[in-house]
């Protein structure tokens, strides 16, 4: 996690090409913010060079900003030590629950979405994956065991995911996992998900267990299981 003396984030390799428009600034910000790019206590770059990295003008970037900042989700500062610092922010959890509930269809086909794409990646890693996919994997593994808040625990967690998917060594794979995680992870961020920590390591444990002797369809079963006790865990939390 960034401190607030830490030098800004950088986009510059992040933006493939330039955003258009405040709404897409606000929503790549906030893609960033869910796949844990950039976290709690991260310092944006200065608005002209933020501006410059995403392609934009700088009044369409303020726009943005203050969209984030009325979200609660950064914080600007003034003067010379001033900027946009990146929030965790707190929202009512009802409502966050009310969302949820409303989009619980929509959540539930992401989920089914996941199981389909994930299982086929895991079982393509195991007959693909290199030593230094194993090791970003058992990397994200000791990040998780490690976390101690919500947000480090699920930046562990997305970077396993993501790890995993890139062992499957095909694009398409590692695309789709990616956009889904962003997707669900919109309505439900902001709520009690205590379990990820513990059920999610577990998981992990066996997924790469398989991947690592090479067990396709072990690995494949084992993404099976984790999503759909995610699914269930998920249900449990918001009807609680």
């Amino acid at each position: 996690m960034g401190e607030q003396g830490d030098a800004p984030h950088d986009f510059s390799r992040a933006v493939l090409q330039p955003v258009s428009g405040y709404q897409a600034v606000v929503g790549f910000l906030r893609r960033e913010m869910a796949l844990g790019r950039i976290q709690p206590g991260d310092r944006l770059p200065p608005e002209r060079r933020l501006a410059e990295q995403l392609g934009v003008s700088r009044e369409t970037l303020r726009q943005a900003l203050r969209i984030l900042e009325g979200s609660g989700q950064i914080v600007i500062t003034r003067g010379a030590s001033g900027g946009a610092i990146v929030q965790d922010a707190a929202l009512d959890p009802r409502l966050i629950r009310e969302e949820v509930r409303t989009r619980a269809a929509e959540i539930g086909a992401l989920t089914e979405f996941r199981e389909i794409v994930e299982s086929g990646g895991a079982a393509l890693a195991a007959a693909r994956r290199t030593d230094a996919d194993l090791e970003a994997m058992a990397s994200a593994q000791s990040d998780l065991a490690a976390a101690i808040t919500k947000a480090q625990s699920r930046v562990a967690d997305t970077a396993f995911h993501l790890a995993l998917a890139e062992a499957s060594g095909n694009a398409f794979v590692r695309d789709a996992v990616e956009e889904a995680r962003v997707r669900m992870f919109e309505p439900v961020d902001l709520m009690s998900f205590d379990f990820v920590k513990e059920s999610s390591w577990h998981a992990h444990e066996l997924i790469l267990d398989a991947v690592r002797r090479g067990e396709a369809q072990a690995a494949d079963e084992a993404m099976r299981a984790h999503l759909r006790t995610t699914r269930a865990e998920f249900t449990r939390v918001v009807e609680g």
